[in-house]
């Protein structure tokens, strides 16, 4: 770890990471990662914090996928939920293996 100023410590190893992630666990929880896609920003709540990841969480309302592509908003996440949606197709046990 290195000390960067006063109180903070920068961490520079995945191990001192998780130490500190799961030592404060109940309070990074209510968290929310801000995070730019296309030409909006949306918050993803820290919704879990294991021995192996951190886990975002973003819930996609309908109603507000179509809000936003009629507000003009082609290339944000509500696009792309919409895309994977749309193109998806289940696929056979045959072809999965």
């Amino acid at each position: 770890m290195k000390f960067v100023k006063k109180g903070v410590i920068m961490i520079d190893n995945p191990e001192d990471l998780k130490e500190k992630a799961l030592a404060n666990k109940p309070g990074l929880r209510r968290h929310y990662v801000n995070i730019p896609v296309g030409d909006e920003e949306y918050g993803f709540r820290i919704s879990g914090i294991g021995a192996k990841a951190i886990k975002l969480e973003k819930y996609v309302k309908y109603d507000e996928i179509f809000e936003a592509l009629e507000a003009g908003n082609e290339n944000g996440l509500e696009a792309m939920v919409k895309q994977i949606i749309e193109d998806y197709e289940e696929e056979n046990e045959e072809e999965a293996e």
